[in-house]
């Protein structure tokens, strides 16, 4: 009943939308929908301690003696990024997805580092703040390379790594490369017209998002733009001075997930990348882009599940 209810509601506000497209419905419609997705999932929200700091995090519920997966969102994103892959992947393991530094509903502070680094140690205390010893990490972009780095990094916590379109290994440039030279970044959207121009940008299978979700985005992703440059520039710092240099300790097995048509990280690096970890398998998604957890969950959630299984 629970369900059918909130579903009612989606599809009403939906159908009102343009109706109430100045004003608060919109974010009714955009909790509600998000709400309705979590539930499907069997993800609750939830905040909890990174150390003395306050963090925002998602997760299925905990049953004693399941091995934990955590998700790591990319750059300008948040935990609902895994919402779509989370209803694919069961409930044989015990699910979170992080709001990493800077990101989602944890604080913003423009004073801090959000360096790839400062974001691994974020991910260690987060952890430990949950009391989850070893776990399987999956992460996409940014939060790919943070995870690469934590199983350089802490290689006994880390079971399995999943890296979906990660950064850290730039050797060949990509589309998105070529237009930073040009002084733009397409990741960043500085107006609600550019938002829907950044989607576009990052993937290529798009899921339906009803119009007034999509605003909402669009104007919380606008009125980040300050946060997103400084992380912007910490990561790119990051990967501009080397992260691959200790790779080579990963101990755990690697699975590379990535969009053949990525036009963020070029799938090109794939090979170069995976020659830096001794135990690594590769598959690349023809005719999908940098988000390939959004774009085909059930394909990527079954090939991450496949991948956990014969390790």
């Amino acid at each position: 009943m629970k369900k059918f209810l909130v579903v009612a509601i989606v599809i009403v506000l939906v159908g009102l939308g343009g109706v109430f497209a100045g004003d608060h419905y919109r974010y009714e419609l955009y909790d509600a929908a998000i709400a309705f997705e979590q539930d499907r999932a069997g993800l609750k929200s939830q905040t909890g301690l990174a150390g003395p700091n306050k963090f925002a995090y998602i997760e299925t519920e905990r049953v004693e003696g399941q091995e934990s997966i955590i998700m790591l969102h990319g750059f300008s994103a948040n935990k609902t990024n895994w919402i779509r892959l989370a209803q694919h992947l069961g409930s044989q393991y015990h699910l979170v997805a992080l709001d990493l530094l800077g990101h989602g509903d944890n604080e913003q502070d423009m004073s801090r580092s959000y360096s790839i680094v400062e974001q691994v140690e974020f991910v260690k205390l987060a952890a430990a703040g949950l009391g989850i010893a070893r776990f399987h990490l999956v992460g996409n972009s940014m939060g790919g390379a943070i995870s690469a780095l934590y199983s350089a990094t802490y290689p006994e916590q880390v079971i399995t790594a999943t890296l979906i379109s990660p950064a850290g290994v730039h050797d060949i440039p990509s589309v998105m490369d070529d237009i930073i030279k040009d002084g733009e970044n397409p990741l960043i959207a500085t107006t609600i017209e550019e938002f829907g121009r950044v989607i576009d940008f990052v993937m290529v299978e798009k899921p339906y998002i009803p119009g007034p979700v999509q605003k909402v985005e669009a104007e919380r992703s606008v009125a980040r733009i300050e946060i997103n440059r400084k992380i912007f520039k910490d990561i790119r710092a990051d990967l501009d001075t080397g992260l691959q240099q200790g790779f080579a300790s990963i101990s755990a097995p690697v699975l590379f997930v990535w969009g053949d048509q990525d036009r963020a990280i070029n799938v090109k690096n794939i090979d170069r990348y995976a020659s830096l970890i001794p135990n690594a398998q590769k598959k690349v998604y023809e005719d999908i882009g940098h988000l390939a957890m959004i774009e085909v969950p059930q394909r990527t959630a079954r090939d991450i599940l496949d991948f956990i299984a014969s390790n």
